[in-house]
């Protein structure tokens, strides 16, 4: 039988793993991208063999959140079981944040994603109900993080005091990977994403033998990043078949069938 990354150089369709993305975006950022669309996004994943990619709206990174959140959604509906949305909230002040995530959710969503660059820490008080909800509902809440101690902090704070959300740490390995470990054995409810745009070799294989093949998720930050790139880091690692269908698969599966309130869930 032919190994993933032998399928995947002869340039198959990775067909029948049910791969799930687990941290992409929607629209436009300082640099151009030849055509960022949702219908690209999915002819992409059509192309490699990715089942769902669960998107933010890049205006995470601006103070039109509500503004992506609404393309987000959009794309979900064009695409129904293959676009999936991270509510994107800003920190303006708690009722809004929590209505915000109560909306989208209520409109399908199925995670959160904050993004640090406006120098909120995470653990700001505006945040809480947005945690109070995903650790009522178990909802995968994606943070950026660089390997700064600061966002360790944070991390150990929102995963000790809401342990039923679980946390997923983007660029896992990017600086300083033995925090990342250590954040992943030490809480149950925080696992690692590997999309990185420097991907030093070694990095995926470091992570599976150091927090375990069960802690990491891949995600390719698409389309700020080429998903094709990201997914040859996953196929090409050093580690067993297995392992590599969990990464790019069982983890994630388990993530979303596992939110309280989805049909598919608890």
């Amino acid at each position: 039988m032919s190994s993933l990354l032998d399928r995947a150089r002869r340039g198959e369709t990775l067909t029948g793993l049910d791969i799930i993305d687990m941290h992409g975006h929607l629209g436009r950022y300082q640099f151009a991208v030849a055509d960022e669309t949702p219908a690209s996004v999915v002819a992409t994943m059509d192309r490699i063999g990715v089942r769902t990619i669960v998107c933010s709206h890049l205006n995470c990174l601006r103070g039109n959140t509500q503004r992506g959140n609404d393309e987000v959604l959009a794309a979900m509906r064009a695409y129904p079981g293959r676009i999936e949305g991270y509510v994107s909230i800003w920190p303006r002040g708690a009722a809004q944040v929590e209505a915000e995530v109560r909306r989208r959710l209520a409109e399908g969503f199925v995670g959160i994603k904050i993004h640090n660059i406006n120098q909120f820490s995470y653990t700001d008080e505006a945040y809480a109900p947005a945690m109070a909800i995903a650790n009522e509902r178990r909802l995968p809440v994606l943070l950026h993080t660089w390997g700064k101690d600061e966002e360790f902090d944070q991390v150990r704070e929102l995963a000790g005091s809401w342990p039923e959300a679980r946390f997923l740490l983007a660029h896992a390995g990017a600086e300083k990977l033995e925090r990342y470990v250590e954040a992943a054995r030490e809480f149950e409810n925080v696992q690692l994403d590997t999309s990185y745009s420097l991907a030093p070799r070694g990095v995926v294989e470091r992570l599976v033998a150091e927090a375990g093949a069960e802690n990491v998720v891949w995600g390719s930050d698409a389309t700020f990043l080429s998903m094709t790139q990201q997914i040859g880091r996953a196929l090409g690692a050093r580690i067993p078949e297995q392992d590599k269908r969990q990464i790019l698969s069982l983890n994630a599966r388990k993530l979303l069938d596992g939110i309280r309130g989805n049909s598919g869930g608890q």
